[in-house]
């Protein structure tokens, strides 16, 4: 005779040495009586999850609250695809080792897609270690060690499949990172412990970025398109535009938006530190005004005049003077063109120019995250513009530009 303890037992123990803490199918049970298992649901230290509710239903990622009378009916024949899990209740005595906090959580009956939040500055060990790459995609990333140190004995496998970009409710902007426990828990107790030091007390005032949530729990497109990635997407076009027009390109260079492609420091700044963002100014500055050619500003074209590349003095103009000379005289508008185009150039240059001849003190300060916000805002504003002026040239008309940055609508900074 089916002890209702022999039943609980089984499911239990097939939770706890499963590889992923899988629940047990009910057509691979041992003890199946369908009596009994009714009885602990009833007791509320068992619960049935099925293909009915969930996609993959050997995973508990989430508390679905799936009424008892429907759980019973998934079990009640051995051929449905029904698993069944242990509650929080029934695992609550477990023995569990909490020298792997994040593996315990699980143990314990956490669901698997809970998400723990961390203090950014987690990020800037692998950031600074060439060992490892981090994947930034703006709303979400990945961290990884590089294939020649994935044998190194300090890494132990170390890496993060996904973090989401998470933000703290305050008066500023400030941001934290979420991961998935069951990501956590794949990480050696060691490293579960350093990461348990970077976690948030305040995990209630966190919350992801919806790009996170929609593209891995609920399996949607992320439509909204990283700023930075829409910056670097205008140059391309710009690039093929100053092509059609018969004159060299305006960007000596164009990147590709993979990350391998970016810029090293091209993504938002971890830490809000001072040396951070100026380090990422350096980066902005060479991607964008550093990168401009004089070559375009000096030939001439059909609708285009080019202009000297000396002044009268005979001295080499700047290519942020030349530019505006250029626009000036190119482009027929009652637009300011030095306000919406220049103007936020040379600021770029502005701020590049103070850590490069000035000693200045790094520090901490929150209001860092905003000011890189408001920055990448005015330079893609910037770049945006010239891309909209070249438009209106005869022969630039059929240049193809990706629909988003024709409207505009879905750009965003994370």
């Amino acid at each position: 005779m089916i002890e209702k303890e022999q039943v609980l037992n089984e499911i239990i123990e097939y939770y706890l040495n499963s590889h992923d803490f899988n629940g047990l199918p009910i057509y691979q049970m041992k003890y199946y009586d369908y009596k009994i298992l009714c009885e602990l649901i009833d007791d509320g230290v068992i619960e049935v999850l099925s293909e009915k509710e969930v996609l993959n239903p050997h995973i508990k990622g989430f508390d679905l609250n799936i009424p008892v009378e429907r759980q019973k009916e998934n079990i009640s024949r051995r051929t449905k695809h029904s698993v069944l899990y242990p509650t929080r209740k029934a695992l609550k005595n477990i023995s569990a080792d909490y020298s792997s906090p994040y593996t315990t959580l699980i143990q314990k009956g956490e669901k698997q897609f809970k998400i723990i939040y961390f203090n950014i500055e987690i990020l800037e060990r692998y950031a600074n270690n060439p060992k490892f790459l981090i994947m930034d995609s703006g709303y979400r990333g990945n961290i990884y060690p590089k294939d020649e140190y994935c044998e190194d004995k300090t890494i132990e496998d170390e890496y993060i499949k996904d973090y989401g970009m998470a933000y703290i409710e305050g008066e500023h902007l400030e941001r934290a990172i979420g991961v998935f426990v069951c990501d956590l828990a794949k990480l050696s107790p060691q490293k579960q412990m350093l990461w348990k030091g970077f976690e948030l007390s305040n995990q209630d005032y966190c919350k992801i970025a919806s790009g996170f949530v929609d593209n891995l729990i609920h399996g949607k497109w992320v439509t909204k398109v990283w700023i930075f990635h829409a910056l670097i997407d205008e140059m391309i076009v710009i690039n093929e535009q100053c092509k059609a027009m018969g004159v060299p390109k305006l960007f000596n260079k164009t990147f590709g938006t993979h990350f391998s492609e970016m810029p090293e420091g091209y993504r938002n700044i971890f830490l809000p530190t001072l040396k951070n963002y100026y380090d990422f100014v350096l980066v902005l500055e060479k991607l964008v005004v550093h990168n401009l050619s004089y070559k375009t500003f000096q030939k001439s074209a059909p609708y285009i005049t080019g202009i000297n590349r000396y002044d009268e003095t005979g001295k080499e103009k700047g290519s942020l003077t030349m530019f505006e000379e250029w626009l000036c005289k190119n482009i027929r508008t009652k637009e300011n063109l030095t306000e919406i185009i220049i103007k936020p150039l040379r600021n770029i240059r502005s701020l590049r120019q103070k850590p490069a001849h000035e000693l200045t003190s790094n520090k901490y300060d929150v209001c860092l995250y905003q000011k890189q916000v408001d920055l990448m805002n005015d330079t893609y504003g910037a770049i945006r513009a010239i891309r909209l002026f070249f438009a209106n040239h005869p022969l630039a008309k059929d240049v193809k530009v990706p629909e988003y940055l024709i409207s505009g609508k879905d750009i965003v900074n994370y």
